[in-house]
C-alpha cells in the first residue's frame, strides 16, 4: 500500500528560513538598539544602522492553510495518491486471489508438477511486478511534491521581491509552532494578513502583483 503524504510544502519551504529581500513590519516600526560595548565610530555606525531598521514576520502556519495555491496543489496531489492507492488495492487483491486459488489446486491435487511449477514462476513474476509498480509510484509522488515545493518557493521569493519594491522592509522572518527562525514576534510586526491576501489576489488574477493596500 502506498503511505499516505500530506504536502506540507511551507512547513518544508519555509521552517528555520530568514529572507533577505530587505522587508520589515507593516507599522514601518522600528528597534530599539541596545547599549554599545564598543566605545568607537564603529558602534556608532551599528546603532544608526539599527535604528533605521525595518522588520516583519510571516507566520508559515497561516500562509500554509490559507494559500489557495497550495490548497489547489494539495489537492490535486491527494486525488492522484487516492487514484494511486485504488490502483494498488486491486492489484494486490487479484494477486492475493490468484494465490489462494493456486494454494487450493494443490492442496486437491489439481495439478501436475510442472503445471505447479509454472503458475507459481507466474505468482512470482506479478509479486515482482507489484513490487516494482508500489516503488514507481512512490518515487512519482515524491518527484511532485518537490516540484511543487520548488515551484511554491520561487513563487514566494519573487512575491516578495516585488512586494517590497513598495513597503521597502529590511527582514521578513517566518514564524511557525513547529519551530523556525522567530521564536517570539510581537502582533504588531506581523504582516501574514497581508502578504497572504496579496499572495491570494495575484494568483487568482494569474499575474504577479505584489503590492496591497
Amino acid at each position: 500500500m502506498i503511505l499516505k503524504t500530506k504536502v506540507g510544502l511551507l512547513a518544508l519551504a519555509l521552517s528555520g528560513s530568514v529572507f533577505l529581500f530587505s522587508c520589515g513590519d507593516k507599522n514601518n516600526k522600528k528597534t530599539t538598539p541596545s547599549k554599545s560595548v564598543v566605545n568607537n565610530d564603529d558602534s556608532t555606525t551599528i546603532q544608526n544602522e539599527q535604528q533605521s531598521l525595518k522588520i516583519a514576520f510571516v507566520n508559515a502556519d497561516t500562509l500554509n492553510s490559507k494559500y489557495q495555491y497550495l490548497k489547489d496543489k494539495e489537492a490535486a496531489f491527494e486525488k492522484k495518491q487516492s487514484a494511486y492507492e485504488a490502483e494498488m488495492t486491486n492489484k494486490q487483491k487479484a494477486f492475493q486471489n490468484e494465490a489462494i486459488a493456486f494454494q487450493k489446486k494443490i492442496q486437491d491435487g489439481q495439478l501436475t508438477q510442472s503445471e505447479g511449477e509454472s503458475l507459481q514462476k507466474k505468482l512470482e513474476s506479478q509479486q515482482t511486478a507489484l513490487e516494482r509498480r508500489h516503488q514507481e509510484i512512490s518515487t512519482q509522488l515524491a518527484k511532485e511534491q518537490a516540484t511543487i515545493q520548488e515551484d511554491f518557493q520561487k513563487k514566494l521569493d519573487d512575491f516578495l521581491e516585488q512586494f517590497n519594491k513598495e513597503y521597502g522592509y529590511d527582514f521578513i522572518l517566518t514564524y511557525s509552532k513547529n519551530g523556525g527562525a522567530l521564536l517570539y514576534g510581537s502582533k504588531s510586526y506581523d504582516i501574514t494578513q497581508q502578504v497572504l491576501d496579496a499572495m491570494n489576489e495575484a494568483y487568482k488574477n494569474g499575474g504577479s502583483k505584489a503590492t496591497t493596500k
